[in-house]
């Protein structure tokens, strides 16, 4: 596999000698690398720390009692055998760190000095931690420390941060007394009642995390061999290079070199030093964009080295310029070595013109029907040769690709050859070479999310370059489809954060209520009533969809259908989520387009209508009317509709504005209108509608009136539902993912305006919408989900 000709004795001989020569005049090996596994690591490690912290802070009284009970179950130990047992334990642990100190001192002092290094700055941390916690005197002291100056805790965490940074488990002879001594220091501690179960855990990650943190910080010795070394292994396999270097300084694993024939190789090595690099990056990728766009997720760099391997093995076979594989092979253990041909050819140049662009896209033809997606296809990864082109990297190749994939390689390239030799040429030699099947199916991906693995830079400046080609391609017509490549969008998740944040907490501090210490004292069966007519409400609303639609629709179905509009209303305002929802459900179940839009109007104008009703009449039922609520309009809300009504009145002056609405809007409304009108002479869907309806205000009340009986809140029913029923008017019409911050200020002033003190009308109003729009998110989700995959929606 490794590609090198067979020859003579002698000849073989020489090319030995010339490899040895070599070798002297080539570079010495790295000694320190910063490891990418190590800070990843050291992020988990620290993550899992601040999940127990916070949930010892959440649950102070379960915590605590915990702690509690695990100490008298281990006071039946008798005192002096714990003492003597941690004593002997500490002992030992301080003569293991001596003896390992004075070992590794000559051939690893690297390791030895981050390892002393993390020991320090963990039992500093540690003590630093230990005296905020006693001056908080909180549930933190108490679950964790017992209320001690525990000395314990400071050692056991010193010791495993010294462990994990000098790396011994990774030494055979070592391993097994490493993972004793840590087991042994952390149970002594336990039985001898210096630390608790959350202690245990807390210094475990924490002396990782320190342990992981400073060998990432400081650098550890590196597990790559010399050049010399390297050249002498590769050589035992008949790889004879001189002149091998590093490629880039900050990639030490990958060098460049030439062989005796003089031909270049590239040389890549995974072994402990490459662990994890590029990780993090590719993982949010595949959480950024669908799985079927990021790929498969290389969650190591040995899988990321045999993927290039098999990449360029099946482009090779295929006839396509590539790099061509000279050697995969393990040289060390831990450490394999992918040895690769440079492909001959020139950079791609703006005075190729068209043929090179051919040539380009022929190449690109191949690769794809030997299975295989570039996915990187930037202009330093592309070669031109004479009669021919290919490609000078496949280091983001994905073989067995889908049609989606591919297709975003047809958007790179058109996109590198639109800005090199002009999009014209570049949609002129994707017709004459590459031969597209679909091109409104390309055209559909022409967007700058396509460019991704380029880089947010390299995705904005490739913009209009991305526009003049989808202009070449299909014209100026700007209907045409785009095709969905993201999961999410950072204005749906910005406006979620900002507007929680905005409603709770500036709320909270303006009001000085302690949120956290009242939502504590929550009756939990008050809370399990409120998310029972939460899920009351989901039922109303599917009864209240079918009561206007001809054909039948099964209620559990309905159920699921607008439980998963929860989870599709995060994105978009709520009214418009739902609306969406429904409407693909009707289209699947075979129910035309007209009555579609006719049982969704219907059923928003009658849950509009009955809203707005039953708000006048509660209002008035109290004997206050609705002023009180301050839901008349303002003289800025009515500046706001008449400015909204003069840009409209503008618009309506735009002849191609009329042209839209006279072939496009009036027709539709002319097609529902009809099944509006036959809708409403059928007095009895009319009333099951306005039932349904009446069932999912009562739900939302039962939901509201529970989370303030939860927090020991007992107002009156009719001022209550007033309040709540201001609150939806305003959310359906907040433009906002759930209303976000507007239901919330109306719900909390409304709570407030009929006596409700704001210590408790606040951590009331977050119980409601947790029950009612934060836990549905994720159960909409999974309902979502499977009913994409029965085909509902």
């Amino acid at each position: 596999m490794h590609g090198v000709k067979k020859a003579a004795v002698p000849e073989r001989e020489q090319q030995r000698g010339s490899a040895t020569r070599s070798i002297s005049l080539s570079p010495r090996g790295f000694e320190r690398v910063r490891r990418p596994a190590d800070l990843l690591l050291a992020i988990f490690a620290l993550g899992v720390v601040g999940l127990v912290l916070t949930l010892v802070r959440a649950l102070p009284i379960g915590s605590t009692e915990l702690a509690s009970d695990v100490s008298g179950w281990l006071g039946h130990i008798p005192r002096w055998l714990s003492v003597s047992a941690a004593s002997i334990v500490s002992l030992g642990c301080l003569a293991f760190v001596v003896v390992s100190s004075s070992v590794f001192i000559r051939r690893a002092a690297r390791g030895v000095l981050n390892a002393c290094v993390a020991a320090a700055v963990a039992a500093g941390c540690s003590v630093a931690v230990s005296i905020v916690w006693h001056i908080e005197r909180g549930s933190v002291t108490d679950a964790v420390l017992h209320g001690k100056n525990s000395t314990s805790f400071v050692i056991d965490t010193a010791f495993i941060a010294y462990l994990v940074a000098i790396d011994l488990v990774r030494r055979s002879r070592w391993a097994r007394w490493c993972v004793l001594a840590g087991a042994s220091l952390l149970l002594a501690g336990l039985a001898d009642d210096e630390v608790t179960p959350f202690a245990l855990v807390v210094a475990f990650f924490a002396g990782l995390f320190f342990g992981w943190g400073l060998r990432w910080l400081l650098g550890a010795e590196s597990v790559q061999p010399s050049t010399n070394e390297l050249v002498r292994r590769l050589g035992e396999h008949q790889l004879f290079i001189h002149d091998l270097r590093p490629i880039d300084r900050r990639r030490r694993s990958d060098l460049t070199g030439v062989l005796i024939d003089g031909s270049a190789v590239d040389v890549r090595m995974a072994n402990r030093d490459t662990r994890g690099a590029g990780l993090a990056r590719r993982l949010w990728a595949h959480a950024r964009l669908r799985p079927i766009v990021a790929g498969h997720v290389a969650l190591s760099s040995r899988a990321q080295l045999e993927q290039v391997a098999l990449s360029s093995y099946l482009a090779t076979g295929a006839g396509v310029l590539s790099p061509s594989v000279l050697l995969l092979n393990e040289l060390a253990p831990e450490m394999l070595v992918l040895v690769m041909g440079k492909p001959p050819g020139e950079p791609l140049r703006a005075s190729g013109g068209l043929e090179s662009a051919k040539y380009l896209f022929a190449a690109l033809r191949a690769l794809h029907d030997s299975g295989i997606a570039h996915r990187d296809l930037r202009a330093e990864n592309l070669l031109v040769a004479e009669a021919s082109a290919g490609f000078s990297s496949l280091d983001a190749a994905l073989p067995g690709a889908g049609e989606l994939v591919r297709r975003l390689d047809v958007t790179q390239l058109l996109t590198t050859l639109g800005g090199v030799v002009g999009p014209t040429v570049s949609v002129e030699a994707l017709r004459s070479a590459y031969v597209p099947e679909d091109e409104a199916a390309i055209a559909a991906t022409l967007q700058p999310i396509a460019l991704a693995p380029w880089g947010f830079t390299a995705m904005r400046e490739a913009r209009g370059c991305l526009a003049e080609v989808r202009l070449a391609m299909v014209g100026p017509d700007a209907s045409a489809p785009i095709a969905r490549l993201e999961r999410f969008r950072w204005r749906t998740v910005i406006s979620a954060i900002a507007l929680t944040v905005a409603a709770f907490l500036l709320v909270g501090q303006i009001s000085q209520v302690d949120l956290l210490g009242a939502l504590r004292r929550t009756n939990f069966g008050w809370f399990a009533l409120a998310l029972a007519g939460s899920a009351l409400t989901y039922f109303a609303a599917a009864q209240n969809l079918a009561a206007f639609v001809p054909a039948r629709l099964s209620p559990i179905r309905g159920f699921f259908v607008q439980l998963s509009s929860a989870f599709v209303g995060v994105a978009m305002p709520p009214t418009v989520g739902h609306v969406a929802v429904n409407a693909r459900y009707l289209h699947r179940q075979r129910v035309d387009e007209g009555a579609v839009a006719a049982a969704i109007a219907l059923s928003q104008i009658v849950n509009v209508v009955s809203t707005v009703i039953l708000l006048v009449v509660f209002g008035f039922l109290t004997g206050t009317g609705v002023s009180r609520f301050k839901i008349a309009p303002s003289t800025d809300l009515l500046l706001g509709l008449a400015a909204i009504a003069v840009v409209a009145a503008v618009l309506m002056l735009i002849p191609r504005t009329r042209t839209i609405i006279s072939h496009r809007v009036l027709p539709r409304l002319k097609g529902v209108w009809p099944r509006l009108l036959e809708s409403l002479t059928k007095p009895l869907r009319l009333l099951w509608g306005i039932g349904a309806n009446l069932l999912l205000t009562f739900g939302y009340l039962l939901a509201f009136l529970a989370s303030l009986f939860a927090l020991g809140s007992h107002p009156a029913i009719l001022p209550a539902a007033v309040v709540y029923l201001a609150g939806n008017a305003v959310g359906s019409a907040a433009p906002t993912p759930g209303g976000l911050g507007a239901v919330e200020a109306v719900l909390t002033a409304g709570l407030t305006a009929i006596g409700i003190p704001a210590h408790e009308a606040i951590p009331a109003v977050l119980v409601f919408r947790v029950a009612t729009f934060w836990l549905p998110i994720p159960a909409g989700w999974l309902a979502f989900v499977l009913l994409q995959r029965s085909g509902t929606l």
